[in-house]
């Protein structure tokens, strides 16, 4: 019998449920697709340029943390459901049915929900883990081929991970239900979570304390952007403003809701024409009674959307932001440069000859398109160069060096005359910064010559980042002639190939045979501090693996963690208002009677559920804007640089759009389940 009434019951909680029990099931199918990726038996068939591994590892332990706060939603509808059935179950032990199996049904019933969405996930995972797959296919501009498979494996793990956390819940109120009291239970739907219990003065001094923090958030963020570019206008520490705004933002927020119900009370009992103009009293006191029984609830909602929605737009644009400063990082095929100072006397640096490492390369199938090795000499006083990366001067390279890196990147070969030198400059400095610095060293004397600035006088266009030693970021350009006389500092190579390496061969050269060819030939002229890494070793495919590995883990973490919060948050929000339909049906009854007919009565319900979800997001929106007006005025020059404005728009949208799908599935669906529950007899 008693399992009867419980797969009777899980059916009811089935159609009671669905908004819950469909939220449910989405977030199995998201987990099986992510988690599908570390299966045994999941191939990813790409080229041997690239490897994945990574990603799979991430994907692996990140996916159970981030579906691990699905733990919060089941805890909070169990909960739900339990205040509401309190009275039926205290029905059941009346009528004889003792107290622990009672619970024990109720875990059975919840148990059966769970079991039914895992295996309608698990088959609807299926289809999101191809799209999932041509995701990381179009990243690694590789064809997409679509192969539907049911891995077993992640099967397993699926079940075993989400019946581990009905299981966990279930016992939590197993434990409540059989330490609840019977009159407590026959009473217990009708106490609500906060009530009304300070003075008038309490709420308006929580109010205006909540606009002052809002105002503070807003002067630290204002504080913030004034040390952007010139660190000299602000004083302190800008993690402290930022700590300051965040804070600010959050404590207002749960001040803001705390004392919004009264404050609205307030309004409505002085504005007389409004409140009593046809529907809107009741109207006011459904929202009113809602907002003020759950102002903590509503404020935890407030940030979960905005966490939600940060999620979404902020792992796209740094996504977007990795590809674009891989493109700038290493242009070249192969990047290899001797550390400075690694050399015991520097007129040893000459013997360096990349030449061996050009002939293995010839005897591969990719083979070399085009090398250089290029020389770098100190300018000014040697010992300038011991002081640190932060305080060095720029080194100097060959007009002819500096046009063979140039014509292997397709770039135009530039001029210089005798009496003339230039710069070139790393493509995140600072347009200003470099002026001024030229404009401070329009001159340099080389062995009592003196060369003034070229008319370009600087060059940004991307040639790597690891050809600059200093923190600087800029080299010092210089006809040939003149690099004679100066002292060599060291040697790097640049080079390109035929055909892409593998990922395998490029690990094996980064790894095993060019540290092994240095220590061979080089190792008697090394200071002993450098032995151990001598060089900077940097091959292209390695660099890209490792970038798209994390763009694409960014990307598809942040959209499933978004997903997961933003579900999680309009969930709650959807049962607090269909709650209020089951709760208060009687009320809509009235209407009737009094004449208000179906059409206005489906008005009234859209006003309601409008505002109440609404209010939350509102707020939201508001942080976010302020959030992202930072991020983008505080980064701006690397914005333009990596990611550009069409895609920085492109993604915003991407993230808003589906922001909005899932809020407007979740608006519709409480609608419409709103006015199913108030029809029902």
């Amino acid at each position: 019998m008693y399992a009867k009434l419980a797969l009777n019951n899980a059916k009811r909680s089935l159609k009671d449920y669905v908004i819950y029990f469909v939220t449910l099931t989405i977030c199995v199918s998201l987990f099986y697709a992510f988690l599908s990726l570390s299966s045994a038996h999941y191939e990813l068939i790409t080229e041997d340029s690239y490897n994945f591994e990574m990603l799979k590892q991430i994907m692996k332990y990140a996916t159970y943390v981030i579906t691990g706060l699905l733990i919060v939603l089941i805890g909070y509808v169990n909960k739900y459901m339990i205040k509401r059935r309190k009275r039926e179950f205290a029905t059941y032990m009346l009528l004889g049915i003792p107290q622990k199996n009672v619970a024990f049904m109720f875990f059975i019933e919840t148990l059966i929900m769970g079991i039914v969405s895992i295996i309608l996930g698990v088959f609807l995972g299926t289809l999101f883990s191809q799209v999932v797959t041509a995701l990381i296919l179009m990243t690694a501009e590789q064809d997409i081929l679509f192969s539907f498979k049911l891995y077993i494996d992640t099967v397993l793990i699926t079940f075993i991970f989400f019946i581990a956390m009905f299981c966990f819940i279930g016992f939590l109120n197993m434990h409540s239900l059989n330490k609840s009291k019977l009159i407590n239970m026959l009473n217990d739907e009708k106490i609500t979570e906060f009530k009304f219990k300070r003075g008038k003065a309490i709420y308006i001094s929580v109010f205006i304390a909540a606009v002052l923090l809002y105002i503070l958030c807003g002067y630290s963020i204002h504080r913030v952007l004034q040390g952007v570019g010139n660190s000299n206008l602000i004083q302190g520490n800008k993690m402290t403003y930022i700590a300051f705004a965040l804070v600010a933002f959050i404590a207002g927020t749960y001040g803001l809701f705390y004392s919004l119900a009264y404050i609205v009370i307030l309004i409505k009992e002085r504005w007389i024409t409004f409140k009593y103009e046809y529907t809107n009293l009741f109207l006011i006191g459904t929202i009113v009674s809602k907002i003020k029984t759950a102002p903590f609830l509503m404020a935890t909602i407030t940030l979960t959307f905005l966490g939600a929605a940060l999620s979404f737009t902020l792992t796209l644009l740094l996504s977007q932001w990795s590809l674009g400063y891989l493109e700038n990082r290493i242009p070249f095929d192969m990047a290899i440069s001797s550390k400075l100072n690694s050399i015991k006397e520097v007129e040893n640096v000459s013997k360096i000859d990349y030449g061996d490492i050009v002939k293995y390369l010839g005897s591969q199938p990719y083979n070399v398109e085009d090398y250089s090795q290029v020389e770098k000499y100190f300018v000014y006083d040697e010992e300038l160069y011991t002081k640190g990366a932060n305080d060095m001067p720029p080194l100097a390279i060959g007009l002819s060096d500096y046009n063979q890196l140039r014509k292997m990147l397709g770039y135009k070969e530039i001029k210089l005359k005798n009496n003339e030198f230039t710069t070139q400059w790393i493509t995140t400095e600072d347009n200003k910064f470099i002026e001024e610095y030229i404009e401070d060293h329009s001159t340099l004397n080389i062995k009592g010559h003196k060369l003034k600035t070229s008319p370009i006088p600087y060059y940004k266009e991307s040639i790597g980042h690891y050809i600059y030693d200093s923190f600087l970021g800029g080299l010092i350009v210089l006809p040939d002639e003149w690099c004679e006389s100066l002292t060599l500092a060291n040697k790097d190579f640049y080079a390109t190939t035929t055909k892409k390496i593998s990922f395998d061969e490029a690990i094996q050269l980064e790894q095993e045979y060019i540290p092994n060819w240095f220590m061979n030939n080089y190792k008697n002229i090394l200071n002993r501090e450098h032995q151990a890494s001598p060089l900077i070793i940097r091959l292209k495919v390695a660099e890209t693996n490792v970038i798209l590995n994390s763009t694409l883990g960014m990307r598809i973490l942040g959209i499933y963690g978004g997903t997961v919060l933003l579900m999680i948050s309009l969930t709650v929000l959807a049962l607090q208002q269909l709650s209020d339909s089951i709760e208060h049906k009687g009320r809509y009854h009235i209407l009737r009677k009094l004449g208000i007919d179906n059409k206005q009565i489906g008005r009234i319900i859209f006003k309601q559920i409008s505002i109440y979800f609404i209010i939350p997001i509102v707020l939201a929106v508001i942080g976010f804007y302020i959030f992202l007006y930072t991020f983008q005025s505080a980064n701006s020059a690397v914005i333009d640089l990596y990611i550009g404005d069409k895609a920085f728009i492109f993604n915003i949208s991407i993230s808003l759009l589906l922001i909005i799908a899932i809020y407007m599935c979740y608006f519709v669906a409480t609608y419409y389940t709103f006015k199913r529950n108030i029809d029902c007899k």
